[in-house]
């Protein structure tokens, strides 16, 4: 797992982290370590902390992208 200098380092607390990886998967939990660091890196969006969804409670809404509506998707609770 790679870190970079100068971003908060992304977990959960533990007993929040045993929940989530229970209910998500290991895999999941650490996919999202890995695209908070990527999208950290890259500087498109800067997100203070690291956000873990959980994944029953995405629900799709419509967004106005360019003066269209597009369909996207967001979390309404996290971890």
């Amino acid at each position: 797992m790679e870190s970079c200098i100068g971003i908060k380092k992304a977990k959960l607390p533990r007993k929040r982290k045993k929940a989530a990886i229970k209910a998500q998967g290991r895999k999941w939990y650490y996919d999202t370590i890995r695209l908070y660091y990527i999208v950290q890196r890259s500087g498109k969006f800067y997100e203070p902390v690291c956000k873990f969804w959980v994944n029953s409670s995405v629900v799709q809404t419509m967004c106005e992208a360019g003066g269209k509506l597009v369909p996207t998707l967001k979390p309404t609770r996290f971890w």
